[in-house]
């Protein structure tokens, strides 16, 4: 991948053309966000942000030659980069990984309470998403909903909690891919700390169990869908932990797999046992503690 990262950065045309093309695949956009933020921790800002509008502009041309609505493309590309641009330049402000993510969990948050303030009715929201997105009905979701018995209140909330979990992550994703480019090229190191020793910290940790304690007290949805979110957001703790094992040479490179394949195949299992281990590492700081033992 150092020849991969090498070529992205010899000439601004290879991270125009490759940014387009990324978005343009199926599967591959974020490979395409990486490659934005290879190019922003990498280059100069404005001469990466310049390569992300020629590539944009490449993009509308397509759209127009194809029939595909420039409006769309537009919307599409801004809902990808915007976010990205927005966290790498966190990331290279503060020279940290771990202040970049602590701050996303944050403008996360407050998406999802803007969104229920703003929201006049949730159900009705998720009820016309469902109807337009085949994918979403392809599902069953209503089906799921039916089976275990929850309420239309309850049924919006969850899908509003898996939404912005999964926007969380569909970005954590792309700037950890993007960060592991950057630390391809040649010269480069870790200088932006490394993922195996991220930490979400104890006030993010206190503020999950807040909420969890006053969302179940008092049966409030959205309360209760900051509370979900926080406790999924610590499963990358969990994982972070796991890679730290791996590289203290405590556990091999099969169980670092392992543990993703079995989240995969079986989250109601391993998707709280990481976000557990995770939460409980923010309290007691167990790295900490294996490190100053050694």
């Amino acid at each position: 991948m150092s020849a991969v990262a090498t070529w992205l950065l010899a000439r601004p045309y290879n991270a125009v053309f490759a940014l387009a093309i990324a978005m343009l695949l199926p599967g591959l956009p974020t490979i395409g966000g990486a490659i934005l933020v290879l190019l922003l921790l990498q280059q100069d800002l404005r001469r990466a942000s310049l390569v992300a509008v020629l590539a944009g502009a490449l993009l509308l041309v397509v759209a127009l030659i194809s029939g595909t609505s420039p409006l769309h493309t537009l919307v599409q590309v801004s809902s990808l980069w915007l976010p990205v641009l927005g966290i790498t330049v966190v990331m290279r402000s503060t020279r940290s990984l771990t202040l970049a993510l602590q701050v996303s969990v944050i403008v996360v948050l407050f998406g999802l309470c803007l969104f229920y303030v703003m929201a006049d009715n949730p159900v009705d929201f998720w009820r016309q998403i469902i109807a337009a997105e085949p994918v979403l009905q392809s599902l069953q979701l209503q089906e799921w909903k039916v089976a275990v018995g929850a309420t239309e209140s309850q049924f919006a909330g969850v899908m509003t909690t898996m939404f912005a979990i999964g926007f969380w992550f569909g970005l954590v994703v792309v700037l950890l891919l993007g960060y592991w480019l950057y630390q391809q090229v040649p010269g480069n190191s870790s200088q932006y700390g490394r993922f195996c020793d991220l930490n979400f910290g104890r006030v993010i940790a206190l503020l999950l169990a807040m909420t969890s304690v006053i969302g179940f007290a008092i049966a409030s949805v959205w309360i209760q869908s900051i509370a979900f979110l926080l406790f999924a957001v610590f499963w990358l703790q969990g994982a972070a932990m796991v890679h730290w094992l791996r590289n203290k040479g405590f556990v091999p490179m099969i169980a670092v797999s392992a543990v993703y394949v079995l989240t995969i195949f079986v989250p109601q299992y391993f998707f709280p046992a990481l976000a557990v281990l995770g939460y409980t590492d923010a309290w007691f700081r167990y790295r900490d503690r294996v490190t100053k033992q050694q």
